[in-house]
């Protein structure tokens, strides 16, 4: 039960706000009586968490259900200890990734929640928390109401559209690939049958841990299939500046948008949105056929007060030809205060749209961080760094000393005479049952087992692993999915620096 009860919590963001997925609101809290009766049941823990739900000690205020049920000697503990951490949500299939302590100000959610009937059609969307506020934003549901058929298109969405069409109908749902933690990064990836004509849609993000206390996520995004990829994203408050475009309004409808402008890069663009004093700035380092700004719809509820909210600035970096068969987008998410990003710039070191292969170089004043990417997993250099493997991040200080490395489901991850090495990248273990949270096997696990917080794949979805001993594994707080094989992810890390 206890489980059931905390799941209305761990997805949490830092303001104790539901992320907005499928049927969720905008603003959408955490409910009184769900914190009430997580209190009469597990005790001062949750007392905190009460307080906080009902803006008021539990002395002053308390529902019917306090009166008939609350412990009167019940206190807060001073502490506000919420069972919050980066994990994937096996059942939801949804990841958040928090940045470090959970009691922060960070979170970044992939969505990959199957839709199909009223829900959104956002598969693989995202939405990034920063210094407390929702900055990639998704607009929320609206119940009944015709606006709703812009906020549950695709295109409202932080993804990306193929073909100017919501994704499919009914049965669309995600696989998640990898998911791992470690030496400052968190990352995800999952695909998607989002599009008929598409044979691969899929996303990895990476949220990257830097000094002071903040993050940036390294969005990549590789779609094969259709004529048209528009990698879209919106955030709250105003878009203030993209440096060197020259906008030029441009005629032709896409509905529910207006003040449709256009620019061709050349290359790498920038552009930065500004939120009640909190920035973010997206570089997006592939090339485009065209950048279109516009106006989209800025009200999240149907309340009369978001009748006439203003517009929120939307971007759609195109890709368009009859002959495009594979797009591959690589962007940079910067948040940050005081007017300068901690990101000073960024590049793209590998771009194979034959296997999918990608690399970003993030330049910060402390150093440099490099950002590897393989679905296949192969081995070949990336800059200066070589991997064989499906995801590495190697930081080095800008004496090109190296201070954080992290390998995931791969043999070999090499920076100079520096080398992270794995026996197995992908252990496939065959099940004979599942009860409970446990994965009974038909042979024994390897002696080298990842430690406690290794992630294991089952039928599209994943469990961080609890404990593992023998012919069997329990996987932490969710049923196990019944499935003939699991397949546990291996990783190496190593830590060379303190903050």
């Amino acid at each position: 039960m206890k489980s059931y009860l905390e799941s209305m919590v761990r997805m949490l963001d830092p303001n104790l706000r539901y992320p907005v997925i499928g049927d969720t609101r905008a603003e959408s809290g955490l409910d009184d009586a769900y914190a009430e009766i997580l209190a009469d049941h597990y005790g001062g823990r949750y007392a905190g968490l009460l307080e906080r739900a009902q803006g008021a000690l539990l002395s002053e205020k308390g529902s019917e259900y306090a009166l008939w049920h609350r412990d009167p000697d019940l206190k807060a503990e001073k502490a506000l200890d919420l069972p919050l951490c980066s994990e994937w949500f096996p059942g939801w299939r949804v990841a958040v990734l928090r940045g470090g302590p959970a009691s922060g100000h960070t979170a970044f959610y992939l969505n990959g929640y199957s839709h199909g009937g009223h829900r959104h059609a956002d598969t693989l969307g995202i939405i990034y928390v920063a210094h407390g506020q929702e900055m990639a934003a998704d607009r929320g549901y609206i119940w009944d109401d015709p606006r709703n058929a812009w906020t549950r298109s695709t295109l409202a969405h932080n993804l990306v559209t193929v073909d100017g069409a919501s994704q499919n109908g009914k049965g669309c749902g995600s696989t998640l690939e990898l998911f791992g933690r470690g030496a400052g990064v968190e990352v995800v990836q999952a695909s998607a049958n989002a599009y008929s004509q598409c044979d691969r849609y899929q996303r990895t993000c990476a949220l990257v841990q830097i000094p002071g206390d903040r993050t940036y996520a390294v969005d990549l995004f590789r779609v094969r299939g259709g004529k048209l990829h528009q990698y879209t994203l919106h955030c709250n408050g105003g878009l203030i500046g993209i440096p060197g475009a020259e906008l030029t309004p441009v005629d032709e409808k896409i509905e529910w948008l207006s003040n449709l402008r256009e620019t061709r890069p050349s290359g790498a663009f920038r552009a930065t949105w500004e939120d009640r004093g909190v920035q973010m700035t997206l570089t997006l380092l592939n090339p485009i056929h065209r950048l279109l700004v516009a106006d989209a719809p800025g009200w999240r509820s149907n309340v009369g007060s978001e009748l006439h909210a203003p517009p929120v600035q939307e971007i759609l970096a195109e890709r368009r030809d009859e002959s495009l068969t594979v797009s591959q987008f690589a962007a940079v998410m910067s948040p940050y205060t005081g007017g300068s990003s901690p990101v000073l710039s960024a590049r793209l070191i590998v771009d194979d749209p034959d296997n999918g292969d990608m690399a970003v170089a993030v330049e910060r004043e402390e150093g440099t961080d490099y950002l590897l990417s393989s679905p296949r997993g192969g081995a070949r250099q990336y800059g200066p760094v070589v991997m064989a493997g499906r995801f590495g991040f190697v930081s080095v200080d800008p004496k090109g000393r190296l201070l954080r490395a992290y390998l995931l489901n791969g043999a070999e991850l090499r920076f100079g005479d520096q080398k992270l090495a794995l026996s197995w990248a992908r252990m496939p273990l065959r099940v004979a049952s599942v009860e409970g949270r446990t994965f009974s096997l038909k042979e024994d696990i390897p002696e080298d087992m990842p430690p406690v917080g290794a992630y294991l794949l089952a039928g599209g979805t994943g469990y961080e692993i609890e404990s593992a001993a023998g012919r069997s594994i329990t996987v932490r707080d969710y049923p196990a999915l019944a499935c003939e094989v699991v397949e546990v992810l291996n990783s190496r890390e190593t830590r060379r620096y303190v903050w």
